[in-house]
């Protein structure tokens, strides 16, 4: 058996995206529609009653028939994270939203380079595990997984082999420093793939260039697999009426 890498866990993170109901919400009266958006505002300010100590949250509009709404949430426990469900599914919000995927995990940092030794060190660490996210523009989240193919099984590649592939991974991404926040969780046991990826940036074209060029080293290229990429844009407080505005785009 080969040596397992030792992780730091800090908060429980959930990804989730939905579709909305669009007959449905046409169907309903304007004093109704206006209740759901009301929803959303009484949501977002109990997320914030316990930020930031106890968490961060980030909703985005989704790219694509993927969905249409997202929020990505972390919190201290898995319970806080059901709570959120909860408050979301038995709100006016929750009447015209249907579930399109849902991925859960926690935080994680990987010690292939060793834990730090510094407080400068720590504070970086710290800084990922309870993570305030950041109010960029872009957003994009994959799950991620490492291959156990006959000849290209991560899982049986010695300690060092997989600290040296990781290293580079790691050179790469530090190249983006400024343009792009990355934040990586573990779902190993919490769901149907391994990690989590989200990436946060102004401009989505770092986020096309990171993740093409990461394509290229070997963790990536022999050892990784990726089942799906959701591409949102930054859904502010005060955008949240023209989501769900019927005339937006032309409609009526």
């Amino acid at each position: 058996m080969e040596q397992p890498v030792e992780t730091l866990e800090g908060w429980y993170c959930e990804h989730l995206v939905w579709k909305i109901n669009w007959p449905l919400l046409r169907s309903l009266d304007k004093a109704t529609r206006n209740s759901v958006i009301d929803s959303y505002h009484k949501i977002n300010k109990s997320l914030e009653e316990v930020e930031p100590d106890q968490g961060s949250h980030y909703w985005f509009r989704v790219n694509g028939f993927k969905g249409d709404l997202g929020l990505m949430v972390l919190r201290p426990s898995l319970m806080d994270l059901t709570a959120v469900e909860a408050l979301i599914a038995k709100s006016a919000l929750g009447t015209i939203l249907q579930p399109s995927r849902s991925f859960v995990s926690v935080t994680e940092v990987g010690t292939y380079t060793r834990k730090p030794k510094t407080d400068r060190g720590w504070a970086y660490v710290n800084a990922h595990l309870k993570p305030q996210l950041p109010a960029m523009n872009c957003i994009c989240f994959y799950p991620m997984n490492k291959r156990r193919w006959p000849g290209a099984n991560w899982y049986e590649l010695p300690y060092a082999k997989r600290q040296e592939e990781m290293h580079e991974h790691g050179t790469i991404g530090r190249q983006y420093a400024g343009k792009i926040k990355q934040y990586i969780t573990g779902a190993i046991g919490f769901d149907d793939d391994e990690w989590g990826v989200t990436l946060f940036a102004d401009d989505p074209l770092e986020i096309k260039k990171l993740v093409t060029e990461m394509r290229y080293a070997a963790a990536s290229a022999v050892y990784g697999d990726f089942p799906y990429f959701i591409i949102g844009t930054r859904l502010t407080e005060n955008a949240w009426a023209n989501l769900l505005a019927l005339d937006e785009g032309g409609a009526e």
